[in-house]
């Protein structure tokens, strides 16, 4: 009799976290297909704000390429959500007519901004060579991009 009420007490215990567990599945789950990756790195502070940089990496045209992106978002507290400040668009690398295809990306704090280290194939390249791009973001917006199969180019 006690071997049948420990079983029947086992069963009645839930197997594992059912979906309303979870606080956040339903956007995640909305979250677009081409996005390919998301970091944050670094802490950013500007006169009454401060905040985290997050780096968006898209897929464009099926997989044929990719975008990159950073954001500036301000810190959660608990009387308020967590905004994006600023969106930082890279036309030198998001062209597309000269598309890159992001392998790998890492993004890292640097002084008071980040540096994001790419490992892509360009679309124009004639034989399959991967390249070592590296961006740096300053806090203020400018950034320095080298590697490129075009040549190193500066905002």
């Amino acid at each position: 009799m006690v071997k049948r009420l420990a079983l029947l007490a086992c069963l009645a215990l839930p197997l594992g976290a059912s979906p309303a567990d979870s606080l956040l599945q339903t956007q995640v789950e909305s979250l677009p297909l081409h996005v390919q990756k998301v970091e944050t790195c670094g802490a950013w502070a500007q006169a009454d704000q401060a905040g985290y940089y997050r780096v968006v990496v898209v897929d464009v045209h099926e997989g044929a390429g990719s975008e990159i992106y950073v954001q500036w978002l301000t810190q959660p507290t608990q009387e308020r959500r967590s905004k994006l400040v600023r969106t930082l668009v890279f036309p030198e690398l998001n062209d597309d007519h000269s598309q890159y295809a992001v392998q790998e990306m890492r993004c890292k704090k640097v002084g008071s901004g980040i540096e994001i280290a790419i490992k892509a194939q360009y679309e124009h390249d004639t034989v399959e060579k991967t390249h070592a791009i590296r961006v740096l973001v300053k806090a203020e917006g400018t950034y320095a991009i080298a590697g490129m199969a075009r040549g190193n180019r500066r905002r």
